[in-house]
């Protein structure tokens, strides 16, 4: 025992037991490692010095995270320079204990070569991690290490700007990942349609990369896919993903996008055909201006049984996007919902085939079941987006909502009349709800 004076007490005196004074210290280590999960590596660093009980925690704490912030703090009050920073990741991989479960590692700020890379990421893996996240925001892209690949115990990979190069081993790759994200890769694979072979994978994202149409993809059990700016997929990447529940694709029209050959990509009919099981689909225009390169069927067949849920960047006054659309709602027995952006519609192309699609007495010959919310966003005024909102709200008997937005070139003149239009119309549901509002005032 001792005597210790506690001062907001006004000066009395307060008898500690000192086994008392540091319950924390004796916590398991498990229990640590979550209390200081969200802690930044270099503060949890700075705790250590506080004690010498706490000194090589840091050591043995699964979780690595030299993020920008990391080398940005370091470089200010250590004063390591960029060329300084090799040695101490070095220093720190060497002097770590145990399991490695959280890597992430932010190469922009740093000098170092594919060799000092290796080391690295082959101290990692073998270090059993779970998690890992390489970011590179510089010019120089390194190429990935094939310890990366068959790592037993990596579930999760992010990486930015890298070269990826297989290994020729036929085996399969990332035996256990679960989530998959690349963005700004260079595939270099040793031969064309080279087979990705993912068992376990359940999400996929490419972001802006590039040679994605040397690979096949084979992941059995993959649930997500998007892809973002990889303007060289073709029909033959979706092939074996059957399985994938929810769909996002966006293509920004751009110089490259603009030559593309139509017969590198896929239809309507052959996406909905391979990917069969979707429950959510979301395509930008680009990718619409694309999928419309057949003729469309009125029903595509087999049926989008399962999808529920479709967001769509759509030009109105381009047939092969609106008979698109509309043979996409047709066919999906259990619609749900439907978003559409509208797209550079204020332009001069095939009105009068689109006018008499849009006004056969034939164009919907069917009742949309199960539709309940619509809502079209940047509306142009157009009588084509009139007719089609039109046609939802006749042929949809469990619609509860619709919202339009308006684009910001309407006048309020132009809205209110929209509005009357539409209140007007023949409705199938009697309980739908019109919003006609700008943006995030339709709740």
């Amino acid at each position: 025992m001792y005597r210790m004076v506690n001062m907001t007490n006004c000066g009395k005196e307060v008898i500690i037991d000192e086994n008392e004074i540091d319950k924390i210290s004796n916590l398991p280590t498990h229990i640590l490692d979550e209390i200081f999960k969200d802690m930044s590596f270099l503060e949890l660093v700075k705790t250590c010095v506080w004690s010498k009980i706490w000194k090589h925690f840091w050591a043995t704490h699964p979780i690595l995270v030299l993020d920008k912030e990391f080398f940005k703090e370091l470089s200010v009050t250590a004063g390591l320079v960029e060329y300084g920073f090799s040695s101490m990741i070095d220093n720190i991989l060497l002097r770590h204990i145990g399991l490695i479960v959280i890597f992430f590692l932010d190469l922009s700020t740093i000098y170092c070569n594919d060799k000092d890379v290796d080391y690295w990421l082959l101290c990692v893996t073998s270090k059993r991690v779970k998690e890992l996240t390489l970011k590179n925001h510089k010019r120089k892209r390194y190429t990935l290490p094939f310890c990366i690949f068959d790592c037993p115990t990596l579930t999760y990979l992010d990486v930015t700007n890298f070269m990826v190069k297989f290994p020729p081993s036929p085996k399969a790759l990332f035996p256990n990942l679960l989530q998959l994200t690349l963005k700004f890769i260079k595939f270099c694979p040793n031969k064309a349609n080279y087979v990705l072979n993912t068992p376990l994978l359940s999400s996929l994202t490419f972001i802006a990369c590039n040679g994605v149409h040397f690979l096949t993809i084979s992941a059995p059990r993959i649930q997500f896919l998007s892809i973002h700016d990889s303007h060289d997929i073709r029909a033959s990447f979706f092939e074996n993903l059957s399985n994938v529940r929810e769909l996002f694709m966006v293509l920004q029209v751009r110089e490259e996008s603009k030559t593309y050959e139509e017969e590198r990509f896929i239809t309507w009919s052959h996406l909905l055909y391979l990917c069969c099981n979707l429950t959510r689909l979301v395509l930008s225009n680009s990718c619409i201006q694309h999928l419309g390169a057949e003729i469309i069927p009125k029903r595509f067949h087999p049926k989008p049984y399962h999808l529920e849920h479709v967001t769509l960047h759509v030009t109105f006054l381009d047939l092969n996007e609106v008979s698109g659309v509309l043979s996409l709602i047709r066919s999906s027995p259990n619609l749900h919902s439907v978003e559409i952006d509208v797209v550079n519609t204020l332009s001069e192309r095939n009105i009068d085939d689109v006018a008499h699609y849009l006004e056969d007495p034939n164009c919907v010959d069917k009742q949309f079941e199960k539709l309940e919310f619509v809502e079209l966003r940047k509306f142009e005024g157009t009588q084509f987006e009139n007719i089609f909102l039109k046609l939802i709200l006749a042929y949809s008997p469990s619609l509860s909502r619709m919202i339009v937005e308006p684009s910001d070139e309407l006048d309020v003149v132009e809205v209110l009349g929209l509005y009357e239009q539409l209140r007007m119309s023949l409705k199938a549901s009697p309980r739908v709800k019109v919003i006609v509002a700008p943006h995030g005032q339709g709740v």
